[in-house]
């Protein structure tokens, strides 16, 4: 079961007793013309099961009573001590405590949803007896307070455990014409701040992973003024948190950050979108980037950071066990991955990305053990169902109710319990009183109920929101972030 963002991190989840194709994590940023992916990852994770592969993961604790094993590595005949399984393929192969897991619950590639601990082989997330129901905590402004002033500025944020401390944290903007910062989660569902970045920026990008296998989540991120990558590594200080940034430069402002184990060799890579081409990053056991790869591609001929965003994604998209990379800012194309972190021919899909807003989750809707994609398109959005590579069998469209204009944010998960991704929609409102958040609860056929509408109090463009237990009652929250603020909704379902 996927948790998963578009303008924001991805991430998976399991629900107890499900046994459940994982989808993957995305990573994305986008320039807009107004003024943000990165989750995943994209911020990001990397997952395994049933052939299918997903990028960057952590075995941090994210919550509960039971702190997640650290995973060993195998002895030299490839076995695990008493306890542990072996999950993971060549180089990137890890022993896992599947009883305690977070990321391999009760089985390889069956990971905990953001926050929800694993225990006894299960993933302990709350099954709604009623209805979906959240509770809305005061918003917090990040943003001029003036109604006459439309704020440009606009980020991709990223969540995760990042003091190490089993409470969720998130990278964002903690308050007005503030730099990029880290909101330290207090566990109810409210946060602290904490400095990050010295210098303002009004566009920024970030994603996180281990990116040198101590246990800690580092931090990756772009900026829309500055060529160049900042890499800050975990160091478990609590006054600091982070190592002093690394810079790596870029030939021009990326538009768009992943982080994978592309090349299977047990470190994170990162790729980065840039005008006409991607690059590729290795990592190393330091956490360490080697000097960057050219990836061709078919982009745009111009593609400015002002006026088309990027849309980045690692998946096992043709279940061979390998990696691949789909991306695009017009139409959705894709580079089927070698292991190696090289790639065959890119692909062109004939599936059309909303070039203001390019998006896409992969989930496994219908519970057939085969990923289907939901999208946005200038059509709106919809669920395309039994993908085999760029066809699908049937689509799906997701109404979102009046007066929303075009999708803003999109994400998958199970919110309510139930075992079935559900599908989240965030849409520009032409008046903050009309700002909601839709929901489509998912009946795991490929079907999905009509859209529930929850009030968000902040205006809604431009945005980006995150999923995961805030306040450790094993259910999923929402947290909304856009340009004039971000705002907590606690999961009240009964």
């Amino acid at each position: 079961m996927t948790v998963g963002t578009q303008r924001g991190v991805a991430s998976l989840s399991a629900v107890p007793g499900a046994n459940l194709l994982p989808a993957i994590i995305v990573a994305l940023m986008g320039w807009p013309a107004q003024g943000c992916g990165r989750t995943s990852l994209l911020a990001t994770d990397a997952r395994e099961s049933l052939g299918t592969r997903t990028s960057t993961s952590t075995e941090t604790s994210t919550g509960g009573s039971d702190a997640s094993p650290t995973p060993s590595q195998p002895t030299g005949d490839g076995g695990c001590p008493t306890g542990f399984t072996a999950c993971g393929r060549g180089a990137a192969t890890r022993c896992y405590d599947l009883s305690r897991s977070v990321d391999h619950c009760g089985q390889c590639g069956n990971p905990c949803a953001p926050g929800i601990a694993c225990q006894s082989s299960r993933c302990q997330q709350y099954q709604c007896k009623g209805a979906l129901t959240f509770k809305a905590l005061p918003a917090i402004p990040t943003a001029s307070s003036d109604p006459n002033f439309i704020d440009f500025s606009y980020y991709l944020p990223v969540l995760g455990d990042f003091d190490g401390d089993g409470t969720l944290d998130f990278v964002g903007q903690p308050q007005i014409d503030a730099p990029m910062g880290l909101l330290l989660g207090k566990g109810d569902g409210t946060f602290r701040a904490h400095a990050v970045a010295p210098a303002f920026s009004s566009v920024w990008s970030a994603a996180a992973a281990d990116l040198n296998g101590d246990g800690r989540l580092d931090l990756a991120s772009i900026t829309n003024d500055e060529a160049a990558v900042t890499v800050r590594l975990g160091n478990g200080d609590p006054a600091t948190l982070f190592e002093p940034a690394a810079t790596y430069p870029t030939p021009s402002p990326p538009g768009g950050l992943l982080l994978a184990d592309l090349d299977d060799d047990g470190h994170v890579d990162m790729v980065l979108a840039e005008t006409q081409r991607l690059t590729l990053w290795r990592g190393a056991a330091d956490g360490q980037l080697a000097e960057p790869i050219d990836i061709p591609v078919g982009l745009a001929a111009s593609v400015s950071p002002f006026s088309s965003a990027y849309f980045l994604l690692a998946a096992d998209w043709n279940q061979d066990g390998v990696l691949d990379l789909l991306f695009g800012v017009y139409t959705l194309r894709m580079l089927l991955g070698r292991g190696d972190g090289t790639f065959a021919k890119e692909i062109a899909c004939g599936l059309a990305l909303d070039y203001r807003q390019p998006s896409g989750i992969l989930a496994d809707f219908d519970h057939d053990q085969k990923l289907d994609m939901v999208m946005n398109s200038l059509l709106g959005t919809k669920v395309f169902l039994g993908m085999n590579g760029c066809n699908y069998s049937t689509s799906v469209s997701i109404p979102y109710p009046p007066p929303y204009g075009a999708v803003d944010s999109l994400g998958v998960a199970d919110l309510n319990g139930d075992g079935n991704p559900d599908i989240v929609v965030a849409a520009a409102a032409t008046h903050p009183e009309d700002s909601h958040i839709s929901v489509s609860l998912g009946d795991g056929r490929g079907g999905f109920a009509s859209p529930l509408s929850f009030p968000s109090s902040v205006w809604q463009s431009n945005g980006s929101f995150l999923i995961g237990d805030l306040n450790h009652d094993t259910k999923l929250d929402l947290i909304v972030t856009r340009p004039d603020g971000w705002q907590v909704l606690l999961n009240t379902c009964r």
